[in-house]
């Protein structure tokens, strides 16, 4: 039994952790990818495909990209990938409040809120309209 107490000690932590790694895996990642575009650029050589950058900010990069896009002063008026960097990040921003500001499922705290959404209006019905009624009345 100590074990599965000492499993569930480290699942608490463990997914936290593993986030963490992975965010700032994925900035470093997408921080070296602009700054390797950028060197390219310059260099005269094969670029980083647009995409490329634009999806590794997609996947939680967008941080590492703003911060290598002013840093490195690369894509900073090419359009429309400037714009389509800040949706991303936007779209980002907005998701983390709302993970910050909703209730976790299963904590009982969403049930208000769908009560709210389907609740319907209470009428009071006959005895034979009732699951489970007779339904005698309807019957000649």
């Amino acid at each position: 039994m100590k074990a599965l107490g000492q499993l569930s000690d480290m699942a608490s932590w463990a997914l936290p952790v593993a986030v963490l790694a992975y965010a700032i895996g994925i900035n470093l990642w997408t921080a070296f990818a602009f700054w390797l575009d950028k060197r390219r650029a310059v260099a005269g050589m094969w670029r980083v495909p647009e995409a490329t950058l634009l999806l590794l900010s997609a996947a939680g990069g967008w941080p590492g990209a703003k911060f290598a896009q002013r840093r490195y002063r690369h894509k900073t008026r090419k359009e429309p990938f400037r714009t389509t960097l800040n949706l991303i990040g936007m779209v980002q921003v907005i998701a983390l409040v709302a993970l910050a500001i909703l209730p976790m499922p299963g904590s009982g705290s969403f049930d208000p809120i769908f009560n709210l959404v389907s609740a319907k209006p209470e009428r009071s019905m006959p005895h034979r309209f009732v699951p489970g009624g007779s339904g005698a009345a309807l019957r000649p």
